[in-house]
Parts: C-alpha cells; structure tokens; sequence
C-alpha cells in the first residue's frame, strides 16, 4: 500500500493538487469521504485515511461497510462528535455505492448526508481517483417542499491526458454553504491549499516535515468567513443529524 498521507498520494498522482484541497476544505468542514474501490479492506482505508488525513490534527474515523454494519445512529453520532468519517465499500462506480449503501440499511437520505463518493481505481499509470461525486443532502425548498437533487461530479480522471477535469466550479456555492463558508473565502482557500500542497508535492521532505509545514502553514491562514445567513429550513420528519435536511437553503 501507498504511504499513508496525502501528499505522498499527490506525489503518486492518485489526485492532483486542486483536488486534494477540495476534499481537504471538504473534511475540514465536516463533509464525510466514502471511497469505493476493488480493493481490499486494508488499501481501502489506507486511501481515506491519506485523503482525510491532511491536517495532522484534526481527528477521523474510518469505517468499512463491509465489515461493519453502519448504522444510522452511529453516523450521526460520529458526525456530532466532530471527527472526520470516512466510509470504505467495495464497489466499481456511485451507482454501486449507493444501492450497496441502502441495501445495508441506511435510508435514502442518510445516504445522501454522506458528502463525497470517491471512486478509486488501479490503472497501468497506478492509482487513481477515477471519478469524485458529491451527494447533496436532502433539502426543502421555500415552501416546504423535499428537494432531493442528483449528485454532481467533482472531478474525474481523463485516462488519455492522466490529469484530472474539475468540475467542482459549477457548484461552488453550495460547497461554501456545506462548510459555513462564504464563496469568496472558499474559493480563495482551495487556489491557496492547492498551490501549497503542489509545491510540498514537489520535494522531498519526510512525514515529520509534512506535518510541521501544514501547521505553520494552517496558523497563517486567514480566519475563516462564514457564510452568509440564510433562512432556516423547514425540519424534514426525519429525526437526527444523518437525516435531517440541510440547513442552508440554496
């Protein structure tokens, strides 16, 4: 298995720079990781633990849905707690993740509060992340109406170019909102994280440095601009922070 960080993961071009602080402001933010893969157990969560595992001090759990049950009580309990969740399951594509994910017993809308599906595969060129999605929680609209909107791609692997198309622009705003940040803050943190991690990418200092960069590198980063309020959501009859509709409105 690849070294257990992700910059040795960008080293290895499973991702690029622009995607790994993505998914760094992502689970920063609270937004869970599930990556499907053919791998076994052991490679599955060696990759979730390199990809949530940016900031050396933020905390993170990872689970595997195929040796584990996951309940819904026990998400929302691990996303209240404040820790980074990652899920792991054997899988080829989104549509195999979630039909396996329910399947297993999670509601539809548990499902979606899962954040960012990961799809990893190994290529001739080595590892890749050969499609990112975000699945967007279930919402109500203005006049209470349940909006349960398709996931939208991240990223994706162009295996001609082995470079990666980003597609996350489209829906900034909604990303921002997703991690209390305004859109501005957002995107100026994800340009700053990936010109930082491409040039720590770039030499060849050992895990011990990583760590010690990425703090110094956190402590000057400019405070963090929420985002702008919105009018609260109508309670879904879910109950629970798994279910429980987003509460920004879009």
């Amino acid at each position: 298995m690849s070294p257990l960080d992700s910059v040795s993961q960008l080293r290895q071009r499973t991702l690029d720079s622009e995607l790994a602080a993505l998914l760094w402001l992502l689970c920063e933010g609270g937004v869970p990781l599930v990556v499907a893969s053919a791998s076994d157990v052991a490679d599955r969560s060696g990759l979730a633990t390199a990809l949530l595992g940016t900031d050396p001090d933020h905390d993170w759990v990872v689970l595997d849905a195929d040796a584990e049950p996951l309940t819904p009580e026990r998400l929302t309990a691990l996303l209240r707690g404040g820790v980074g969740l990652g899920v792991t399951i054997a899988a080829a594509d989104l549509e195999g993740v979630l039909k396996r994910l329910v399947a297993g017993g999670l509601p539809e809308d548990g499902v979606r509060r899962l954040g960012v599906v990961a799809v990893a595969q190994e290529t001739s060129r080595g590892l890749r992340l050969a499609a990112v999605h975000y699945l967007r929680p279930t919402e109500r609209d203005g006049q209470s109406h349940i909006q349960r909107r398709p996931p939208a791609v991240l990223a994706a692997w162009d295996p001609e170019q082995d470079a990666y198309e980003h597609y996350a622009w489209a829906i900034t705003p909604e990303l921002a909102d997703r991690v209390d940040r305004s859109q501005a803050d957002f995107e100026e943190r994800l340009h700053d994280r990936a010109v930082f991690l491409a040039a720590a990418a770039g030499d060849d200092a050992d895990s011990a440095e990583q760590a010690a960069r990425i703090r110094r590198y956190l402590e000057a980063e400019p405070p963090r601009e929420p985002a702008p309020a919105h009018a609260p959501a109508t309670p879904s009859p879910f109950e629970g922070g798994l279910t429980d509709p987003d509460p920004h409105v879009h």
